[in-house]
């Protein structure tokens, strides 16, 4: 590839910062996914005043140095970074880039979030990695430093959370020590609630889950990560949908596809506050394509079945991937989990018949395992 527009039009920016050391953090724009760069490579501000879209490379520095309608693109935020020099040099250090980085999509960044809520906070805990060590119960099932980042995943070592429900009611006080905190955030970046998940193997249950906040079963986990992609693919439970990213993240052409949780093998309906509005949601933003994942039970696929043609009505094109019997995608290896994305069959007004043999099919397998 050696036209430069070509090699601008795939150049991974966030990549290229990560190579170049440049110091950013991912945001949430009006226009999508944005890279908030801490120091302009123009007039030397330092106040994180950069703006980059994620994708195109075009943004600002709002640091007021600038003369007006002087904007970045890929190419002379690149050129200002290197100090200015011929444009025959900035050619050529991309073209050096373009052979070391080779071709990639964009890769799924998690936006910024807010964690405390004016009414409540979360249990006294550590944001994961906690100087580049990650809690052991992660590593061991796969989930390194990195992917505890992108879903905000903590550590609560010692701690309780505690909330008033209302002003004449008395403090509720819940022990979270010893578990892992796993927030949940609505479509906007909100903290509405939150999980906590025992370390220790001993303590009961397993998941603890906040008084007086609202279920878990209302929103759709990770879905504040569905920026700029049409594809999206449901699991159940927060380690499920774990599983399905480090699976998709190894393949190239996986990686714009999101995975979401629906924390259950149903869908919430309601015509206000439920997983089906926030899924018409991810509509309008462009989403055109959902693949359920559940669990390969009989049950988990007469229930994605019944989802998918609730998904249908909002317009979607929805297809069903088939796991192994009785498994969830954190139990398989991830290569199984790609295998049954890349054959999911679709879902359509004329597979009834499909889906009849998909559910006979199940049961049979069911019994084998039996």
């Amino acid at each position: 590839m050696t036209d430069l527009s070509e090699l601008l039009e795939h150049l991974d920016l966030e990549t290229y910062l990560d190579r170049e050391g440049i110091e950013y953090r991912p945001t949430r724009g009006s226009r999508g996914m944005q890279l908030n760069v801490k120091t302009c490579p123009t007039c030397g501000n330092s106040k994180w005043k950069v703006y980059l879209n994620q994708a195109s490379g075009l943004g600002n520095c709002f640091a007021g140095d600038h003369p007006p309608g002087e904007n970045f693109s890929k190419w002379n935020f690149i050129k200002a970074h290197l100090g200015n020099p011929p444009a025959r040099q900035v050619v050529e250090h991309i073209k050096q880039f373009a052979l070391e980085a080779g071709w990639r999509p964009a890769r799924t960044q998690s936006v910024a979030v807010e964690n405390k809520p004016s009414t409540w906070e979360l249990p006294p805990s550590y944001a994961l990695p906690v100087h580049g060590k990650n809690a052991a119960y992660l590593e061991n099932r796969g989930i390194n430093g990195e992917l505890a980042k992108y879903f905000h995943m903590r550590l609560c070592v010692r701690g309780f959370f505690r909330i008033k429900p209302g002003p004449n009611e008395d403090w509720l006080f819940q022990d979270y020590s010893n578990r892992i905190i796993l927030p949940v955030y609505d479509l906007d970046g909100t903290l509405v609630t939150f999980q906590g998940r025992d370390i220790l193997g001993t303590q009961e249950p397993k998941y603890l889950f906040p008084p007086a906040l609202p279920g878990s079963g209302t929103f759709l986990y990770n879905g504040l990560n569905v920026i700029d992609t049409k594809r999206i693919v449901a699991g159940e439970g927060v380690f499920d949908v774990a599983a399905i990213k480090i699976a998709f993240d190894q393949d190239p052409a996986l990686r714009d596809v999101v995975p979401i949780g629906t924390f259950g093998k149903h869908l919430s309906d309601a015509p206000e506050n439920s997983q089906m509005t926030r899924l018409m949601e991810l509509r309008k933003r462009g989403v055109e394509e959902i693949t359920f994942m559940w669990d390969g039970e009989v049950e988990a696929t007469d229930a994605a079945i019944e989802a998918g043609d609730l998904c249908r009505q909002l317009g979607f094109r929805v297809r069903i991937g088939m796991l192994p019997p009785l498994k969830d995608p954190n139990e398989v290896a991830p290569q199984v989990t790609r295998d049954a994305f890349y054959q999911a069959r679709p879902l359509t007004g004329a597979s009834t018949g499909f889906a009849i043999r998909m559910l006979r099919r199940r049961m049979n397998e069911s019994v084998k395992v039996a």
